[in-house]
């Protein structure tokens, strides 16, 4: 589980809180698979409008221009973008994500993102709670800021009880399924970018380096 900081910047940002002005809304459960229709109660951005189209495009536009999500996640493929809304009394009570997504081409979903789109002050609640092995984490991030988490954990988000909450949602299939092979990948190039900038080029970074290669042989499917 990982915070992506300042994946938007303010242009972006302020572009995507004017598409949540203006959008076309729908009842988020129409989006809901299986038992999720009955704990889902949320608000989302029809994405099949020309806003919803806007803001897939400046969504993918903002990821490709961030480094530290590639490497985090190896994205081979992303799911539809959605923004959604929670205002007071709405929640999406524990669930799991579809493991797959999508009809004759299926999507695998490796990892859940969402991106907060409203600064914590302005809602109380809606946290995004997350299960995993080392404890339950609550997430509000800063406007702007992504957390990345694996989407086969329990996680929901918490009763809105003032003000409105909105974010951008999306969920990815990786190059790298395995989540331990993808951390660890994740964990050696961060080492190698800082060892890089605090001692400058070296014979010993570049073999590092190329065993980090090579295990992204091994381990990624295209």
């Amino acid at each position: 589980m990982l915070h992506l900081p300042r994946v938007l910047d303010a242009e972006q940002l302020a572009l995507l809180r004017a598409i949540a002005t203006r959008a076309p809304w729908i009842d988020g459960r129409a989006t809901a698979g299986g038992g999720a229709v009955q704990r889902k109660r949320n608000e989302q951005v029809d994405e099949t409008s020309a806003d919803g189209q806007i803001l897939a495009d400046a969504m993918r536009k903002a990821l490709q221009h961030y480094p530290l999500f590639a490497a985090a996640a190896y994205p081979a493929r992303l799911s539809q973008v959605l923004m959604n809304r929670y205002g007071p009394g709405m929640e999406y009570a524990p669930h799991v994500d579809n493991p797959l997504m999508g009809g004759t081409d299926p999507l695998r979903t490796d990892l859940s993102a969402t991106l907060f789109l409203s600064d914590p002050g302005d809602y109380d609640g809606g946290e995004l709670v997350v299960d995993s092995l080392a404890g339950r984490q609550a997430v509000k991030l800063p406007a702007g800021d992504m957390f990345l988490y694996p989407a086969t954990r329990v996680h929901w988000v918490a009763p809105v009880t003032r003000g409105v909450r909105l974010a951008v949602i999306f969920w990815v299939q990786s190059l790298v399924a395995d989540p331990e092979k993808r951390s660890l990948l994740f964990e050696m190039s961060q080492a190698l970018a800082i060892l890089e900038q605090q001692h400058g080029p070296s014979a010993e970074i570049t073999r590092l380096a190329a065993c980090h290669a090579r295990l992204v042989h091994r381990w990624a499917q295209p």
